[in-house]
């Protein structure tokens, strides 16, 4: 009735009442007005009577309080009966009217009460119905409900009363809407809510109330987001307003009330999509936690909300510092969760959000940790009963995709298609059912099931065709059944689906705001598809439309990960995609930058592994498509070293010496030092902090691990920070940034820097000397080559192998190594005491060939047309390696010297063959420690006293198996006596920093200690050898592949006797294993060619020296034919159509898978055709590994022949690596 007080203070005004009396009563609060009236005498006048009776009447208006209206009537009938000459004919009519008004009000009141009862009864109704769910409740409210408009059919606007009814009106329709699905309910409880709201001043806690209930209601959302009636929004924008403005400032309630606002700004995004009812409901949901004490019951609640703004913030706006904060708020309350009660006790509802928020931190950044703590978690959910919510099982269906995506383990797609089919048959929402469709399109592609891209496509469809209109993810929905088309186009090559692939995606492009965090991946998508036609049909209007749009979806005009950078550029980079040479230079060019950006160090190891393969070979295509476009060798070479060696170049920043720094800056050297710790915890680490996070499930070990991987991440950026505050110092500015020019040439003083670089674009030799930088152009097509030669080295059986070995040594020197050394002059052999040095730098498949080996050691008479004739050989990983290594090496110099000699033995392992010949190695070694001055000392045979004896060694010596692990490089290790079970793993190396005292050599005389088994990972030279000299060694020895036991010793001898002679020196180490080495070569060679080329001579022993020196003298024999066995080997592989174009537009696979793809049959002679074999293969669903051996065997057998043109190869001399500084 409030609304009425402005009219009776007009009337009362009319009546000679004082206004600004009225005004002030009007104003006065209820229990001040009550005592003013009481404190007013019944006048004994009536000259008072009009103030006497409208305060009555207003305490009425305001209260209700039937008294006081009895008061207000005596006096106006009083009034009225007064027969006065100065009230004129007006005057009494007025007064008569206010008598018949009050009258009526007092006869209402007993029909008032009767209403109200019914109302009431209404409002019983309904909570019975809430509770029992029993219709007849609900019809009984709607039986009260009536009825109580019959007792007043109308009542007065503005009523306090008449809102409640109204409010509780609509709640039934809305009940009963929830019931039916009738439309008309929804909008009539709709009407009725808001005009109850708005029967009270706005600010006044039943506007409030009902204000709430109506943003909160679940069944009138869904039914608001169905149709997004423009009326209805514009009303949630002037309800949450109105709460947000009247929120209480403090008080107990002031935390409860925040969460209702926040809860009604929830509501109101998901049906504006706008980013300031985001911001707003962050800014109420922050302030709700901060209000909330710790023991507050519905805390957790406020911390779900808050966490959940935030990740919409991130996914619309793509800020990864919100899902960060999302993230780590949760993770804090996770402590106070505890876990000792009943299952229902805990939050689960808080769980399932953190693992949602979890799971799309590791889509972002592909972070193994966070997939994994979130299928724990969801898993924990499933545990104890709670799983039967839709969003619970969608949840962890999408994260065991993920899973899948990266293990591929068939029984994670399976189990997520599973989970998501059911959650879509319980809720058919859009989102489930595009999940649903990623899903099954993820497991079509895997086995190539063209039936199972159809039925994706249909949830797709289904998923658009139940969306409304007006949802703004519309255009989210339209790209993702696009893609699903372009899919399907993939496998079909069907133009029908490219172009409505196309028509889908400009759909979306056209509807989708550019603000959006999925704008650029649609723009790219889009241009994908567009040349994709252009190719097709040559139209100049898809091309450059594909070339706009291509151009602004990597310019930074909408957000993208450095992943996703390079994942919608490298299609773009094929010669057939249209790209002129300069486009594809710069492009290229733009992806090497945003490599390490893509795996940052704050990442653990395997999680970068997993990262830098699948951005295998493109530093290689960079740098030839710099020089194919014109660009210096320096430029190039400097592509090179920024996109290669990644992971080793994170731990080399992290281990710099900084000595410098320290003396000229201390803080800010402090600084570093404490940065560069917390982002080297390690996977062990973590393990150590938190033994509950591979165990059962622990909420504070979850919390923890959070913590510390959160740690690692701001320590990265304030890492970075540091480090370009440090650029701003005189004298550091070239900090651990890329090598300039003039480092690069000092690295080659005073020995020449040999990088060999092969692409599908071109191949070249980058020469780096003290005072120049160049390249020399090499012979085209070489990259598949050296795939096949590494292959087969690998895969051929023990009978063959020799036979490609000595082929690939062949084929390195006339296509690689033999045009280095004519550039470099080195065309002769030298004399013993001035062998001229080069530092080898292999790039991609290079890396599992020996360039120091390569060479024709079979050709008579005795040439030199062998490397190891014409110079000595080292390896770096890379330039910025080697500087490292000699950084540290004038570091070394100053410290304490060692004159321990580890020397690590084991003959024995569990597994795997006897190495009886260990004990004879070792026995040389110690036999010549006096002699060297060092003291051999022999530790137990496990993996912590072996590494801490590390820490004071000079030369750390093993002699036993190697352990070379394809999948995981850094899990590759030297055995010891439990064998597999527990190695001395890569990481183990790595992580025994020893730089403060550095040990000289580490002689690893095991097999594969430097073989690089992971294709995808060769340019990362993740193995034991360079793990070694990151952990702080100076020079290490080891090997490609198998060696042979006995041959092992003779080797070792060779290093130590030179040692001994020479000093340990660097030229010292070089200089053993290369006469070591060449001695090995000259026997085995020689072994090998006089049984089957002399077998009329007689040498009186093939361990003699001089026996060599004879061979050398005998003249000429038969003519060398392994010019013809390179030219067949290669003609076979381009006969097969494995183009070096072709291998980079079917992506970095295996040899004989590119090989099995091939449709070409082979014009060479071969009894059984190669297409054959490969079917054959493929129907017995056998293993890449031994189609890979097949292959091996088939090639070899068809470019060797019988291989007898020698006798025995014995190539064992040939892995043997040293790498140094």
């Amino acid at each position: 009735m409030e609304p009425m007080i402005p009219h009776i203070i007009s009337e009362a005004v009319g009546f000679g009442v004082d206004r600004e009396l009225m005004i002030h009563l009007g104003t006065t609060p209820d229990e001040d007005l009550i005592a003013f009236a009481d404190s007013q005498d019944d006048p004994d006048d009536y000259s008072d009577v009009q103030t006497y009776i409208f305060v009555h009447f207003f305490v009425f208006v305001k209260t209700e309080s039937i008294s006081h209206l009895e008061k207000a009537i005596i006096r106006t009938e009083g009034w009225a009966a007064l027969e006065c000459d100065t009230m004129d004919y007006s005057e009494s009519t007025k007064v008569s009217d206010l008598l018949h008004l009050l009258k009526e009000l007092f006869e209402s009141t007993d029909k008032t009460e009767r209403r109200l009862k019914l109302v009431a009864n209404a409002q019983e109704s309904i909570e019975r119905y809430n509770v029992a769910g029993v219709v007849k409740y609900l019809d009984d409210s709607f039986d009260a409900l009536k009825e109580a408009k019959t007792v007043i059919p109308i009542w007065p606007e503005g009523h306090k009363d008449f809102a409640n009814a109204n409010g509780i009106e609509g709640e039934c329709h809305e009940l009963r809407y929830k019931l039916t699905g009738n439309t008309a309910d929804a909008d009539r409880a709709i009407g009725l809510i808001w005009r109850a709201a708005n029967g009270f001043p706005k600010g006044h806690s039943q506007n409030i109330r009902w204000l709430t209930h109506f943003m909160r209601s679940s069944n009138l959302n869904k039914y608001r987001k169905r149709t997004r009636n423009p009326a209805d929004i514009e009303k949630m924008v002037e309800a949450t307003n109105t709460i947000y403005q009247f929120l209480p400032k403090n008080g107990p309630k002031e935390a409860r009330a925040l969460f209702e606002a926040t809860m009604c700004f929830k509501e109101l995004f998901e049906v504006n999509d706008s980013i300031e009812t985001l911001d707003q409901g962050i800014e109420l949901a922050t302030s709700c936690v901060k209000a909330a004490s710790n023991d507050h019951p519905e805390r957790f609640s406020y911390i779900n909300s808050l966490a959940n703004f935030l990740g919409y913030r991130f996914k619309r706006l793509g800020s990864l510092a919100d899902l960060n904060k999302a993230i780590e708020v949760v993770e804090r309350s996770l402590p106070e969760i505890s876990t000792s009660g009943e299952p229902s006790d805990v939050p689960w509802y808080l769980i399932n959000g953190l693992a949602t928020l979890l799971g799309h931190r590791y889509a972002e950044t592909k972070v193994s940790e966070d997939l994994d703590r979130a299928i724990e978690l969801m898993e924990a959910i499933n545990s104890v009963g709670v799983s039967g919510e839709a969003k619970y099982l969608h949840n962890l269906g999408m994260l065991l995709l993920n899973r899948f995506r990266r293990k591929k383990d068939t029984r994670d797609i399976d189990k997520s298609v599973h989970l998501v089919r059911k959650a879509t048959e319980m809720e058919d929402s859009p989102e489930n059912r595009g999940s649903l469709a990623q899903s099954l399109c993820t497991r079509a592609l895997h086995h190539k099931d063209i039936l199972g891209i159809s039925e994706a496509i249909e949830a797709g469809e289904r998923m658009v065709s139940i969306a409304p209109d007006s949802d703004p993810r519309l255009p989210q929905y339209l790209h993702d059944v696009g893609v699903l088309y372009r899919h399907k186009y993939n496998v079909r090559s069907d133009i029908a689906d490219l172009n409505e692939s196309i028509r889908l995606l400009t759909l979306a492009f056209n509807t989708m705001p550019p603000e959006y965090v999925a704008y650029s991946m649609m723009m790219g998508h889009l241009a994908d598809c567009l040349r994709e036609r252009w190719k097709k049909n040559g139209s100049q209007e898809d091309f450059d439309k594909a070339k706009s749009l291509f151009q602004r979806s990597i310019s930074g005009e909408g957000y993208l990960s450095a992943g996703d950078v390079i994942r919608l550029i490298m299609p773009a980079t094929r010669p057939e995609e249209g790209a002129t040479t300069e486009e594809r230079s710069e492009y290229l060019e733009k992806v090497v930058q945003m490599i390490a950006q893509a795996s940052p160090m704050s990442m653990q190891q395997s999680d970068q592994q997993y990262m830098m393969s699948e951005f295998a070979q493109i530093p290689s295509e960079a740098a030839a498509a710099a020089l194919d476009a014109g660009k210096s060798a320096f430029h190039a070479l400097s592509l090179l070293e920024q996109g290669r060696g990644v992971i080793t170049d994170h731990l080399m920043k992290m281990r710099t010496d900084i000595s410098e720094l320290e003396e000229s800056h201390p803080v800010l050297a402090n600084q570093f030092i404490a940065l560069r710790s917390k982002l080297g915890s390690t996977e062990k680490n973590l393990e150590a902090a938190c033994p509950g996070v591979t165990g059962a499930l622990s909420f504070c070990d979850i919390a923890t691990a959070g913590s510390l991987q959160n740690q690692r991440v701001e320590a990265q950026k304030a890492f970075d920070n540091l480090c370009a505050q440090i650029r701003e110092l005189s004298g550091f500015e070239n900090f651990l940034l890329p090598l300039t020019e003039e480092e690069m040439k000092a690295a080659a003083d005073p020995d020449p820097i040999v990088v060999i670089n092969l692409s599908t674009i071109r191949c070249d030799a980058f020469i780096v000397e003290k005072h120049q930088i160049r390249n020399i152009k090499l012979l085209k097509s070489q990259l598949t080559t050296a795939n096949a030669l590494g292959a087969l080295i690998r895969y051929a059986d023990s009978k063959m192998q020799p036979h490609v070995i000595r082929l690939s040594l062949e084929w390195m020197w006339d296509r690689e190594v033999k045009p280095v050394l004519d550039a470099l002059g080195f065309t002769k052999t030298p004399t013993e005491d001035n062998w001229p040095h080069i530092w080898w730098i292999p790039t991609g498949f290079l890396c599992r060939l020996p360039l120091h080996a390569a060479g024709y050691h079979f050709k008579f008479p005795r040439t030199n047309e062998t490397v190891m004739d014409r110079v000595m050989s080292s390896y770096s990983s890379s330039i910025k390696a080697l500087v490292y290594g000699r950084r540290r090496r004038s570091m070394g110099a100053t410290n304490r010297k060692s004159d321990k000699v580890l020397i690590v033995p084991v003959p024995y392992t569990q597994g795997q063959a006897g190495l009886p010949y260990v004990a004879q190695e070792v026995g040389v070694l110690n036999s010549l420690c006096p002699s060297l001055h060092l003291t051999p000392v022999v530790p137990e045979l496990k993996r912590e006293d072996i590494l801490s004896s590390m820490r004071d060694c000079r030369i750390f010596h093993f002699a036993g198996h190697g352990l070379s692990n394809a999948s995981d490089p850094s899990k590759s290790g030297l055995l010891l006596k439990e064998g597999v079970k527990n190695p001395l793993t890569v990481t183990d190396l790595q992580n025994n920093q020893l730089q403060s005292n550095p040990p000289f050599l580490a002689y690893l005389s095991a097999c594969s200690t430097g073989a690089a088994e992971a294709e995808q990972l060769l340019d990362e030279g993740i193995n034991l050898i360079s793990a070694c000299q990151l952990a702080g060694f100076r020079h290490v020895i080891g090997t490609l592949w198998e060696v042979s036991d006995p041959h092992c010793v003779d080797v070792a001898k060779t290093l130590y006797e030179t040692i001994r002679d020479e000093g340990l020196t660097d030229k010292a180490i070089c200089r053993g294993l290369h006469k070591g080495v060449k001695r090995l070569r000259n026997r085995a060679v020689w072994r090998s060619v006089r049984s089957h080329t002399f077998p009329n001579h007689d040498f009186d022993s093939d361990n003699d020296d001089t026996a060599w020196e004879a061979f050398a003298d005998l003249g000429e024999s038969k003519p060398d034919t392994s010019p013809t066995r390179i030219d067949l080997f290669e003609d076979y592989c381009s006969a097969l159509g494995v183009t070096d174009e072709e291998y980079a537009k079917r992506g970095r696979r295996g040899c004989a898978k590119a090989w099995e793809a091939s449709s070409k049959k082979p014009d060479i002679r071969d009894e059984t055709p190669f297409r054959n074999l490969a079917t054959q293969c493929s129907q017995h669903e056998k293993s890449d590994e031994k189609n890979a051996a097949d292959m091996a065997r088939k090639l070899t057998v068809v470019t060797l022949g019988s291989g007898r043109d020698v006798g025995p190869l014995d190539l064992y001399w040939v892995p043997y690596l040293h790498f140094g500084v």
